[in-house]
């Protein structure tokens, strides 16, 4: 009776500690599995900030606009007021004899390679113009401007190109 009694001391005692490693087991597999999904949120955080930074800065801003909707705004005269990556396809902007001054009635875009669309030509005040393009030698795109209804009262006119890739 006394050797059954051991006997059945031993097993619970042994049943309990089994329990105890088991209990172990799942705390340990639990502190790895926090372990490992904070270091994944650690690092989606830091790439975050990263990227977010890189975002907010200005060269990278205009450099990703240059490549991705290259423009150039100018004047009348053909002189080039702000490259936003557009030059890098055009070799000169050059403005046509002009009946009225300071309206154009032609631009031609010189380029140093093949666009299959048009660049987009804009003029960036609130003239009504009917533009119309047609490719020119080589490379060239030849814009006819006719306009509607412009005011007197300027002196200086701007457009915006816009190259389609």
């Amino acid at each position: 009776m006394v050797l059954a009694a051991a006997a059945d001391a031993h097993r619970w005692t042994r049943r309990k500690r089994g329990a105890h490693m088991n209990l172990q087991t799942a705390l340990e597999v639990a502190a790895a599995l926090i372990t490992v999904v904070a270091a994944i949120y650690g690092v989606v955080l830091f790439m975050d900030k990263r990227i977010e930074s890189k975002i907010r800065d200005d060269s990278f801003l205009r450099k990703l606009a240059g490549a991705l909707r290259p423009s150039v705004i100018f004047n009348h005269t053909g002189s080039v007021l702000v490259d936003q990556g557009a030059m890098r396809y055009a070799d000169s902007i050059e403005i046509g004899p002009s009946e009225e001054p300071p309206y154009p009635s032609q631009v031609f875009l010189r380029l140093n390679q093949h666009l299959a669309h048009a660049p987009l030509l804009a003029p960036l005040e609130g003239d009504l113009v009917n533009i119309t393009s047609a490719r020119g030698k080589k490379h060239d795109w030849v814009y006819t401007l006719d306009y509607f209804m412009t005011s007197d009262e300027r002196t200086a006119l701007s457009y915006r190109v816009e190259i389609i890739l």
